[in-house]
């Protein structure tokens, strides 16, 4: 075996070792929030909605937000579901169109906002997720989008 694909073997196994601590550290908390959002399945079928992107997630502190990009054709119907972990009281959703119009809200006091709505046109939409009441430093949210 050359020096080379030694040295690539030895960081994939660096590489396996540090993705297995980090993606162990935290598997309750990503549990919980798949769980919160598979919890929302059977509503979203009997409504006819698919699954079609997510989760997207991430950590955010109070009063921030994180803008997810979404790209939508005229006409599509879309379901969009939110989450957040146990330390999370308030979480919002904004969805806005190409030209930065919010065509759609959940800004409802609770954890769990959900957005439907039908694209008006095509194009890079943006799933805007509003962490409003965070009682840690940092709480980590899931979003899950669905169509019909």
């Amino acid at each position: 075996m050359g020096l080379w694909a030694k040295k690539a073997k030895a960081a994939l196994i660096a590489l396996a070792l540090v993705a297995g601590s980090t993606a162990s550290a935290q598997p309750d908390l990503r549990d919980y929030l798949t769980r919160q959002l598979d919890s929302q399945e059977p509503d979203n079928a009997e409504r006819g909605f698919a699954h079609a992107v997510g989760p997207l997630s991430g950590t955010l502190a109070s009063n921030h937000a994180a803008q997810l990009p979404l790209t939508l054709r005229a006409g599509q119907e879309i379901r969009i579901v939110g989450v957040c972990d146990q330390t999370c009281d308030d979480l919002d959703l904004r969805v806005l169109n190409p030209r930065g119009e919010i065509i759609a809200l959940d800004t409802r006091s609770n954890a769990r906002p959900v957005v439907d709505l039908r694209a008006e046109m095509f194009g890079q939409h943006t799933i805007e997720v509003g962490m409003i009441d965070c009682r840690a430093p940092r709480c980590r949210y899931a979003v899950n989008v669905y169509t019909r």
